[in-house]
């Protein structure tokens, strides 16, 4: 009898000098944990992770934090209750998509909807699309955090080697927050067991940003009416090389205001893409005219330290075709800094040819309708 008490007294005392709460056996509460994520709400555009069907049939990453009656601290608490869960939809009858994954985890048996004092947490992470073996041979998707490490999950992400690639193209990243009575709200913190077998609604946003998308160029109204009857202008190319881009980082999972970047101290940090745009060869008056679709870049929005701010490099080549034949060529060029404050958006460039023939205006106008995506948008297969 002695020695059973003090095996007894070992144990709670193992037990409380652990951060961690030990999770629940499977199937105690009979309630599952179910999930849905609202559709469209990770569509960027047409690009193959960026549609509900190709989301629901690539899946998503998801992690969950059992603390017993402790609410979450991330400095404390892994996540071996569900690490990197992978969730998928199948569409129904009604055109919609069941969302579900397996094995199915349950709430823990010990929490009691009529009162909060039993109540035990589980706190809840997700990322897509869903990587199932993150390593170091190229994917986007390279590394993550361990089922148990201590903290927030997070996962590593790096720009293509070539974002433009068809058989190695580069992964929209996004992650996960819910929503609650039809609006945003934080994350999926302290959750507890539901009176009634309710789904956690998720919303995916994006943590990478988008340019160039969609690039137009005019000409300004100043040079428009200065050459007006005596000579027309014709674009012959565009070259857009972005520089000081961040080639790798660490997407924490646990903001619900915007994706928590944080940098990855190793190897290479920074890089460079030039867009392979084709050649143009039109005449251009003072209204925009589209030049390029579907050739623009996700970016990380961050900047390493050390480094010069990311930017666009942006040469436009012309020629001045005069009425009485002669021909001038030339070219312009500008640089402006990559938006780093605007994750998720989809940006375009709008270039506007000054009286001088400089690049006299570079706007950044958000596409109101979703533009053409690049085929980099894919996940490779």
């Amino acid at each position: 009898m002695k020695k059973y008490l003090t095996l007894i007294a070992a144990t709670m005392l193992t037990a409380a000098c652990s951060n961690e709460a030990e999770a629940p056996d499977d199937n105690l509460s009979g309630m599952p944990i179910l999930v849905t994520v609202d559709e469209g709400s990770f569509t960027r555009a047409t690009g193959e992770i960026a549609s509900d069907s190709k989301l629901a049939e690539k899946g998503f990453g998801l992690f969950g934090i059992y603390t017993g009656k402790l609410t979450y601290e991330n400095t404390s608490v892994s996540a071996d209750f569900m690490y990197n869960q992978k969730v998928t939809g199948t569409l129904n009858a009604a055109g919609k998509y069941d969302w579900a994954y397996n094995p199915v985890k349950y709430w823990p048996n010990s929490q009691s909807p009529e009162t909060s004092a039993n109540n035990e947490y589980v706190s809840f992470f997700a990322y897509a699309p869903y990587e199932a073996n993150p390593k170091e041979d190229g994917r986007c998707i390279f590394g993550m955090s361990d089922k148990y490490d201590k903290g927030d999950p997070w996962v590593n992400y790096r720009l293509a080697a070539d974002p433009w690639s068809d058989t190695n193209p580069q992964v929209d990243l996004m992650y996960a927050i819910k929503v609650r009575n039809n609006s945003y709200d934080d994350l999926f913190i302290n959750e507890t067991k539901p009176a009634v077998t309710d789904k956690m609604r998720l919303i995916f946003l994006h943590a990478l940003e988008c340019v160039g998308d969609l690039i137009t160029i005019q000409q300004s109204d100043e040079l428009y009416n200065y050459i007006n009857g005596y000579a027309t202008i014709l674009i012959t190319d565009v070259n857009i090389v972005y520089k000081n881009l961040t080639s790798k980082a660490r997407l924490v999972l646990n903001s619900p205001s915007g994706p928590n970047w944080k940098e990855i101290i190793s190897g290479e940090l920074t890089t460079e893409r030039k867009a392979p745009i084709a050649p143009v060869y039109r005449s251009i008056i003072n209204k925009p005219d589209t030049i390029s679709e579907g050739q623009g870049l996700f970016y990380i929005p961050m900047q390493i330290a050390g480094t010069d701010a990311p930017c666009a490099e942006v040469t436009v080549g012309y020629a001045v075709i005069n009425n009485n034949g002669s021909v001038y060529n030339g070219t312009t060029s500008t640089t402006f800094k990559l938006d780093m404050s605007k994750e998720g958006y989809k940006q375009g460039i709008a270039l506007i040819l000054g009286k001088d023939l400089d690049l006299l205006h570079l706007t950044y106008p958000l596409t109101t309708e979703p533009a053409y995506e690049p085929s980099y948008s894919r996940q490779a297969k």
